[in-house]
């Protein structure tokens, strides 16, 4: 326990000084080699998208097993600063804030545009409107999904499997994000994608969204957690986006109305704007500071009734 909470602080110390995360994309290489293997192997059908997924999967995750068992054989101190590097390549908070802090300077400055433009750079989408309401919850809420597939899945992974299964993680959110199954090109050969992207972030998601709640309004991210997390198709961004929303105020936790069309319409307490981006922010660091302190108080514990024995 001592082993993985030193490599976690030190890999999030260096994701938060490091200068060379500072416009580096140090995952655009493996989005360059997928979209090469989807050009190979996308005929349109789940079977090739499921032989697609372990190639571009598993030849990584044997090499980083292999490294760290040999690593380890050699000395410990190299595995520890492998297992470092692995976890501060795989979380990428700093990147998350700093993207949602440039939305809300340009928010605050009255530039509706560039702040789209740096939306666009956190979502990789555009949003259907511009106006500084949409594009402040829009941000709002990549932040609390992103908080999630960027931060607290890849440190759980990390603590289940180690730097294995960080990676496995952090490989299959970019799969998700490039081939899931939104459009027609990717319906079937982004299948394999987008489950073994839900499956990962399964529990993430929920340990995530019940941590918004103890760091935000817990009753009212609960209520909103049970009666709308289904408004939303991803079986992972629905507790995420209604607890997230309700812990901040931006969501009504009534039950959702219908349109003239019969289709749910989720009600929302208040507009979004610079300030709230900035809370969300504020959000996730309180997450991560929350687990962090409970790892720390739990180690201490440990180490209490070592010395006392």
């Amino acid at each position: 326990m001592i082993y993985i909470l030193f490599t976690i602080l030190l890999a999030i110390f260096l994701d938060r000084t490091a200068p060379m995360r500072n416009g580096a994309r140090l995952w655009s290489w493996y989005g360059d080699w997928a979209e090469s293997i989807e050009q190979r192997f996308n005929g349109g059908t789940r079977v090739q998208g499921i032989s697609a997924v372990f190639i571009a999967v598993v030849p990584m995750l044997a090499a980083v097993f292999l490294a760290d068992l040999i690593l380890g054989e050699i000395t410990w101190v190299l595995k520890f600063l492998f297992d470092v590097a692995m976890v501060y390549l795989c979380v990428d908070l700093y990147r998350l804030g700093s993207a949602a802090q440039a939305v809300s300077a340009a928010l605050d400055a009255g530039d509706v545009a560039e702040a789209a433009t740096h939306l666009r750079d956190l979502t990789g989408k555009d949003v259907a409107e511009y106006t500084d309401t949409t594009v402040a919850r829009a941000t709002v809420e990549a932040v609390l999904k992103q908080a999630n597939s960027l931060v607290i899945a890849p440190l759980f992974w990390f603590v289940i499997l180690g730097p294995v299964g960080a990676l496995l993680q952090r490989m299959a959110s970019v799969l998700d994000r490039q081939w899931g199954h939104r459009s027609e090109r990717f319906v079937e050969f982004g299948w394999a994608a987008a489950r073994l992207d839900d499956l990962l972030g399964w529990i993430p998601a929920r340990i995530t969204a019940l941590s918004y709640a103890i760091m935000g309004s817990f009753e009212d991210a609960l209520h909103c957690w049970r009666r709308q997390a289904g408004m939303w198709s991803d079986i992972n961004s629905g507790p995420l986006l209604a607890s997230g929303f309700g812990a901040m105020h931006l969501q009504s936790c009534e039950e959702p109305d219908e349109d003239a069309y019969g289709n749910k319409i989720i009600a929302r307490s208040d507009a979004a704007d610079a300030g709230d981006v900035r809370r969300v922010v504020a959000l996730v660091w309180r997450v991560l500071l929350f687990w962090l302190g409970v790892a720390i108080l739990m180690l201490g514990a440990h180490l209490f009734g070592f010395f006392v024995r």
